[in-house]
């Protein structure tokens, strides 16, 4: 059973991470340890993540239908990120950064079960007994290695800025050897639940669903190399950005193809809906990028203002500072918020249950 078809999970969902994983445990430590280079960033935080973010405003603002749908939602998403964002910013920019983060990990961590549960939907075993469930099992693969970060002490890399992850180890005065010898065996048991999860999934029905065991197995090996294994920024950028966002870009393309083919009009196949996509939110996310950059980071210039030089300086007062922040993280807070909504099976998306109750099996 695949969510897409067998080419498509295999093409979309695994193989780009599975590349990524080679590439870096292959990678000499020295790469591992220096700083992202600027094509790195380019490529994988400009156009895949903040590209992702963008990509939902074809499934929601272009959709005329679908905004009709969600309208107070879409309307309103908006204004509250702006005051709450713009209010805590200009309090603290570090603890507008904090909570962020863990929006942030919430959301990537929702968008793991989701599409758990996209695939749970085509194969319909919602309410099966099982002695590990999959709901719980996909969490602890991935807050499992999140706790284990707020325990982790010198590590070189973070979500967003240095520290955003509060660091639990420090409230407790304990050698580093406990510590070792405290996550030695949970990371043991973290493994031997997944591999049991796996063996009961295999067992339990003569059909096996092997895209969900692919995704349940993929999530855990990702969080736990990203977070755990590998103590790297380039590491946990790659893998964390990789693992998320192009599977919902592609779950926005596959949609909007399945939703034209429903109502039988628009574009006739998936790569000229690709097409009309990836370029839009590519620039998009490349004109937030100069905006943050141009009023809020001021350290990638040379690559932004080689295109357009900046016409405004740096904002260096807190309340500009504050305006600007709340006005460009919009579209990440909006991501967040509606993404929550706009994927639930229910009367307010009629074509979602339409688009993943059938299809390849």
């Amino acid at each position: 059973m695949w969510l897409f078809s067998k080419h498509i999970d295999l093409a979309a969902l695994y193989l780009p991470i599975w590349l990524c994983w080679m590439v870096l445990f292959n990678l000499p430590s020295e790469y591992l340890q220096a700083d992202i280079p600027l094509w790195v960033w380019v490529l994988f935080v400009l156009c895949i993540d903040v590209g992702h973010v963008w990509s939902t405003i074809f499934r929601t603002y272009l959709d005329k239908e679908e905004f009709r749908e969600h309208k107070t939602l879409l309307m309103v998403a908006p204004l509250i990120s702006f005051v709450v964002v713009a209010t805590i910013a200009f309090i603290s920019t570090f603890w507008f950064w904090r909570l962020l983060a863990y929006l942030a990990l919430f959301h990537f961590v929702k968008q793991q079960y989701g599409f758990l549960a996209l695939y749970k939907m085509k194969a319909q075993d919602f309410g099966i007994k099982k002695i590990f469930q999959d709901k719980w099992v996909l969490y602890l693969a991935t807050l499992y290695p999140v706790v284990y970060w707020h325990f982790a002490e010198g590590l070189y890399f973070s979500w967003f800025v240095t520290n955003d992850f509060i660091n639990l180890r420090s409230l407790f005065d304990i050698s580093s050897r406990f510590w070792v010898l405290f996550f030695q065996p949970l990371n043991i048991l973290y493994w031997l639940i997944i591999i049991a999860w796996t063996v009961e999934e295999w067992q339990r029905s003569h059909k096996v669903n092997t895209g969900k065991i692919l995704w349940m197995l993929t999530t855990a090996i990702n969080w736990y190399v990203g977070i755990v294994y590998f103590n790297s920024d380039l590491a946990f950028t790659v893998t964390n950005v990789v693992a998320h966002g192009i599977p919902y870009l592609t779950l926005i393309i596959y949609y909007q193809y399945q939703k034209k083919g429903i109502k039988g009009d628009g574009l006739t196949t998936a790569y000229r809906v690709a097409a009309a996509i990836l370029p839009v939110v590519f620039f998009l996310g490349w004109l937030e990028e100069y905006f943050w950059d141009m009023l809020i980071y001021g350290d990638r210039g040379y690559f932004f203002g080689a295109v357009i030089a900046y016409p405004f300086d740096l904002l260096q007062s807190p309340l500009a500072q504050a305006i600007g922040i709340g006005c460009l993280a919009l579209p990440q807070l909006t991501h967040y918020i509606i993404d929550g909504f706009i994927w639930k099976s229910n009367e307010s998306n009629p074509y979602v249950r339409q688009i993943f109750k059938n299809g390849s099996k």
